[in-house]
């Protein structure tokens, strides 16, 4: 039993249920859309060529090369590790996506090489003028955490 808290004079439960988004397709968890523009920023590890091909499938067009500053960018999939600088990798980022555009940070699960604490991860997100509003199990060795413009901040 997790911890309670008192709520209207009854003690209530913090734990949520646990949702299992496992039969999810990893397309879907990163939300690539028809027409998106993706770019791969996979210098630190390199991103499993299958998943690169589904997400380029599911967007129908061709990646945005990293240094075409012309193209918009919607998603960015940028593989970090133990010893990427978090916030420069976001904040390069930032001001390439558009607006409602995404970052996700995609990272070794515990127990693999380059293991990076998500905590350390959303810690990032402050620092470079963006939060983290989801994560996801992009494999059985990665995991990704999605940064985004606060709707406040968006121009």
């Amino acid at each position: 039993m997790g911890p309670s808290i008192r709520a209207n004079g009854a003690w209530v439960s913090c734990w949520m249920a646990h949702k299992d988004y496992s039969h999810r397709d990893v397309v879907d968890k990163l939300g690539i859309q028809l027409g998106y523009g993706v770019v791969f920023d996979d210098d630190t590890w390199p991103l499993d060529e299958a998943l690169r091909r589904r997400v380029l499938d599911r967007a129908d067009r061709l990646a945005v090369e990293p240094e075409n500053t012309d193209d918009a960018v919607d998603v960015v999939l940028v593989t970090v590790d133990d010893t990427t600088d978090a916030v420069a990798v976001l904040q390069r980022w930032r001001s390439r996506v558009r607006p409602a555009g995404a970052v996700w940070l995609l990272s070794p699960k515990r127990g693999q090489r380059g293991y990076v604490d998500q905590r350390a991860l959303i810690d990032a997100g402050p620092d470079a003028r963006m939060v983290d509003n989801k994560s996801c199990s992009v494999s059985d060795t990665v995991s990704g955490i999605r940064f985004v413009i606060r709707r406040t901040d968006r121009v």
